[in-house]
C-alpha cells in the first residue's frame, strides 16, 4: 500500500494542529466557579494554569534583578506539563531556601498552581507559583496573570521545575506576615 507525500503531509499537519489545540487548552480552559469558602479542597481539576508568555515581563520585574536583563519565555509541551504534575510528590521533601527543615509543603496538589515557562541561565525551566486559594470573583484571572503575595506563610510557595531532569528545586515558602 503506497501512501502519497500529500497524504503524509496532511497527517503530519493534523497531528501538529491537535498538539497546538491541546497546548491552547492548557492556557485558556476556564475553571468552574469555586464552591464552599473558595478553598482548594473543593475545586475541580485541573487546578493549574500555564500562564501566557506575556507574564514573563511581570516575572522579570519581580525576580529579574537588573532592569536590563531580558527574561525569555518558551513553550512547554503537554509532556513537560504532565511530567511536572507527575513529579509534584518531590515538593514535600524539599527544604525551602534559607529556611528551617520544619517548614515544608505537605501536599502540593492542594494548591492552585501557576506555571510560567522561563529560560533560566540558558536552560528551559518552569516556574511554579502556588496559592492556597483564589478570590470568589477571580475564577479565571489567576489563569492569565501571575499572582504573588508578600507574606501568607505556607499558603504561598514557589519552586523551579527542570523538564530535562524532571526535578524540582529552589523551593521558597512565603513568610508569615
Amino acid at each position: 500500500m503506497r501512501i502519497g507525500k500529500f497524504r503524509i503531509a496532511c497527517l503530519v499537519l493534523i497531528c501538529l494542529l491537535a498538539v497546538g489545540l491541546e497546548l491552547r487548552h492548557l492556557r485558556v480552559a476556564p475553571l468552574p466557579a469555586p464552591t464552599r469558602n473558595d478553598h482548594l479542597k473543593h475545586m475541580p481539576r485541573p487546578d493549574f494554569a500555564l500562564l501566557p508568555e506575556t507574564e514573563a515581563t511581570a516575572y522579570a520585574k519581580l525576580f529579574g534583578g537588573d532592569s536590563k536583563t531580558k527574561v525569555q519565555s518558551w513553550e512547554p509541551t503537554v509532556g513537560d506539563i504532565e511530567g511536572l504534575e507527575a513529579n509534584l510528590s518531590q515538593i514535600p521533601a524539599l527544604i525551602p531556601n534559607g529556611e528551617k527543615p520544619s517548614r515544608h509543603i505537605e501536599d502540593p496538589n492542594q494548591y492552585v498552581r501557576q506555571y510560567l515557562a522561563i529560560v533560566q541561565d540558558g536552560n528551559p525551566r518552569i516556574f511554579v507559583n502556588a496559592l492556597c486559594s483564589i478570590d470568589a470573583g477571580d475564577s479565571n484571572k489567576w489563569r492569565k496573570h501571575l499572582e504573588l503575595a508578600a507574606d501568607g506563610g505556607t499558603c504561598f510557595w514557589q519552586a523551579w521545575y527542570d523538564p530535562s531532569t524532571q526535578k524540582f528545586s529552589n523551593l521558597s515558602i512565603n513568610g508569615v506576615g
